[in-house]
């Protein structure tokens, strides 16, 4: 049978590609993974089994999580911890624009707006940043935002409307990555959801980025945990 195999941020160093399909006789994911060993070697095998130190390796079958059945035409995924409404790929937001149609939104009963955006730095422990390069396990970040946004509007019972937009793209130091926004009939609720919106895109969503700087570069992961690029297949 043939399944499609994605991987993202330092995965792709031991694959060199990012996503494949393969003939295989597996019906598990255990023994998928041992057959991927054969082609990437043990430390390949190691990683997604054990993780890179404290960070640990997720399978996705078809987006989901604690799957070991395996059966043609199915895609699997492996995702680090990700870094990092509606999802731009490889387009950016007009930052005026976007807070104007939003508050335009605002029901009588409102009476705040909340807004973070968030930027590249140009400056990383001490080290120029030149470039950052997002990518997205889009399927599924979509799903994610969906469900964290239902989620923080049925926790807070003056929230109005929230939104997320994230950009996809190769950003430079000063542009603009993520803008959450949030209608509340007050302002507690709105400040309070917009925090934990932005903690669970972080930390929860499948987005990663490659941090281009003056040392090198690093696969950012779980949070801020940076992970050295080896093009040759051992990051460290």
């Amino acid at each position: 049978m043939k399944i499609r195999l994605r991987y993202f941020s330092f995965i792709q160093d031991f694959t060199n590609k990012s996503s494949e399909e393969i003939e295989t006789e597996c019906k598990t994911v255990e023994c998928l993974l041992e057959q991927l060993s054969s082609l990437y070697g043990e430390d390949f095998l190691k990683v997604i089994k054990n993780g890179l130190g404290s960070v640990r390796i997720s399978i996705l079958v078809n987006g989901k999580a604690n799957v070991n059945n395996i059966n043609d035409g199915d895609e699997i995924a492996f995702l680090p911890p990700p870094s990092g409404g509606e999802l731009y790929i490889s387009k950016r937001f007009d930052l005026l624009e976007e807070i104007k149609k939003f508050r335009e939104k605002a029901p009588p009963e409102a009476g705040s707006l909340v807004v973070y955006l968030g930027f590249v730095k140009g400056i990383v422990e001490n080290h120029k940043v030149y470039e950052l390069k997002y990518e997205a396990y889009e399927e599924y970040t979509r799903r994610r935002f969906k469900e964290i946004i239902d989620g923080i509007k049925k926790k807070y019972n003056d929230l109005i409307d929230i939104q997320i937009i994230h950009v996809i793209d190769n950003m430079k130091p000063g542009e603009d990555v993520i803008l959450i926004m949030a209608l509340g009939k007050g302002r507690k609720d709105a400040i309070h959801a917009v925090e934990e919106t932005l903690e669970l895109v972080k930390h929860t969503t499948g987005i990663w980025k490659l941090e281009i700087r003056d040392d090198g570069e690093f696969w950012v992961v779980a949070g801020n945990t940076r992970v050295r690029r080896n093009e040759k297949g051992s990051s460290t």
